[in-house]
């Protein structure tokens, strides 16, 4: 399979940097040769894969490029899935979106056809995963607040890659909180999200409020609270703001019921600007779905 340079600097970052050059994440020879072995029925170090040296990367980098596009893509496949399962070095939003450009690229980009003419860019956007980021949310359910908080931080990534909002990767936490912004329709919007036992309040709306009257005046706000918002919030709160709010009860049935999170934060904004409300449940923006309150 033909991989080319930004192919393989994704692939570095992602898999061979993590430990050092020449090496495939934490493996040793003998653990590689037993991961090929067991998950995928390869025999990774056969001479054949030796031909640009015989360090663990350059036998993979061999493999890669004397393989068929779907074999490289099960590999890599595997090779994430054990990624994610090493506690150490602790994986950032920044890996979470080198493997999906990398996987993105593999997938959609041909190779430049014989007249040397590369094909048009297609508009296209792959529906995303709904029964996994579900999935997901069910698995940080039963997380301690510390894990959740981590992987909260890399499945919001994540689903804001699914929708191609350019999520910026430089996400921080502070306890539960996440910041990080998004672009949607060439909007900036700065995100704040929250995991928490107990609703938000206003307090914390003033908070992140704050931190938005820092910005440029054409700063938007999306404030995630996984537990919902209380009913003293907003009045205390007030008017005149540039933030909609989403509570993990949006999150839950949007994914339940196929809805687009585009689509879903385009209805709010609306919502917003006509009735000077920053909250509007999903079950009111979609009457005519059912909603079972089960997040």
């Amino acid at each position: 399979m033909k991989f080319t340079s930004q192919d393989i600097k994704l692939f570095d970052e992602i898999f061979v940097n993590v430990y050092g050059a020449g090496y495939i994440l934490d493996f040793s020879n003998k653990t590689m040769r037993e991961f090929f072995e067991e998950e995928l029925s390869i025999d990774i170090d056969n001479d054949i894969y030796k031909d640009d040296g015989t360090s663990k990367a350059k036998r993979l980098r061999c493999f890669i490029k004397k393989s068929d596009r779907e074999t490289v893509l099960v590999v890599l496949d595997k090779l994430w899935a054990y990624r994610k399962t090493m506690k150490v070095p602790p994986m950032m939003p920044t890996d979470e979106i080198s493997y999906s450009h990398l996987i993105e690229r593999l997938k959609n980009v041909d190779i430049i056809s014989s007249v040397g003419i590369a094909p048009p860019t297609l508009e296209r956007t792959n529906a995303p995963n709904y029964l996994y980021f579900i999935s997901e949310l069910e698995t940080m359910k039963m997380m301690t607040p510390q894990q959740r908080g981590y992987r909260f931080e890399i499945w919001l990534n994540e689903l804001f890659s699914a929708f191609r909002l350019l999520p910026n990767p430089s996400f921080r936490i502070i306890g539960e909180q996440i910041d990080g912004s998004f672009l949607l329709h060439n909007e900036t919007y700065l995100v704040e999200a929250k995991w928490h036992s107990q609703k938000t309040s206003a307090p914390d709306l003033h908070i992140f409020q704050s931190k938005l009257d820092q910005k440029a005046t054409w700063t938007r706000g999306v404030f995630i609270s996984w537990q919902g918002f209380s009913s003293e919030a907003f009045e205390a709160w007030g008017k005149n703001k540039r933030i909609i709010c989403i509570t993990g009860y949006d999150l839950y049935h949007m994914l339940n019921n196929n809805i687009s999170l585009i689509e879903l934060i385009e209805k709010k904004i609306r919502h917003a600007a006509e009735r000077g409300e920053y909250f509007i449940s999903i079950d009111k923006l979609y009457p005519g779905l059912k909603f079972i309150n089960n997040k």
